[in-house]
């Protein structure tokens, strides 16, 4: 049996999932619509108003839109990860990505920097921070977990280093602050770490007429 699935009973529900559908508050809902590498920006993502520590897509979201995501500073115990909810209840989860302080986590290649929207789904990026003896991280992680969970994979070491239940006591890391600007939506969660990202859609004409009518390009 691998070892990724060996620790599963150890691996709780580490929050529930936050009311990050409610109207959001923290970011400011200007949109932003640019033209920047044959790309229209939008950086109009949103912050959930309850707990503060889930960001949603900007509702003109659409297939076939890129979503490029910069972490910037991550401490070693925090990880990054973008989770798409394939229903509307968010029952059926997956991570897209994640990343750790060194970068993109496996064992899942990663092909490209931009990751493109898929239909029929919503997205959520938040921070799980998991203490570790040593200043180790973990590496790899599950694909499939419930929402606002994220399930790090590794070696029995590090699993009996780690602090899996005061991450779980913890939850989501908390947004202390976000804003908009030079076309690039910025987020800086409790401890210091930041996030950089924009929604891209290839401009042409019909993307041009798209985003005149859509919140989020306009």
């Amino acid at each position: 049996m691998s070892l990724r699935f060996r620790h599963w009973s150890k691996l709780l529900l580490f929050g529930a999932l936050a009311t990050w559908t409610a109207a959001t508050s923290g970011a400011e809902k200007t949109a932003i619509s640019k033209q920047y590498g044959g790309y229209l920006v939008s950086t109009d993502f949103t912050v959930d108003g309850k707990d503060h520590t889930v960001i949603s897509l900007p509702v003109g979201a659409r297939p076939g839109d890129l979503l490029s995501i910069r972490p910037l500073r991550l401490n070693n115990d925090e990880y990054l990860i973008l989770q798409r909810c394939k229903l509307p209840d968010c029952t059926d989860t997956q991570v897209v990505r994640a990343w750790n302080a060194a970068g993109n986590m496996g064992p899942y290649p990663v092909t490209s920097n931009k990751i493109p929207i898929a239909r029929d789904s919503t997205y959520m990026l938040w921070m799980q921070r998991i203490s570790t003896k040593g200043g180790n991280s973990f590496s790899l992680y599950e694909r499939n977990s419930p929402a606002l969970v994220f399930i790090p994979a590794g070696s029995a070491e590090i699993f009996e280093a780690s602090d899996l239940a005061g991450a779980r006591k913890r939850g989501p890391t908390r947004i202390d602050r976000c804003s908009q600007e030079s076309s690039v939506f910025t987020a800086k969660f409790d401890g210091g770490s930041v996030v950089r990202m924009k929604l891209l859609r290839r401009a042409g004409k019909e993307a041009a007429k798209f985003a005149s009518s859509t919140p989020g390009f306009t």
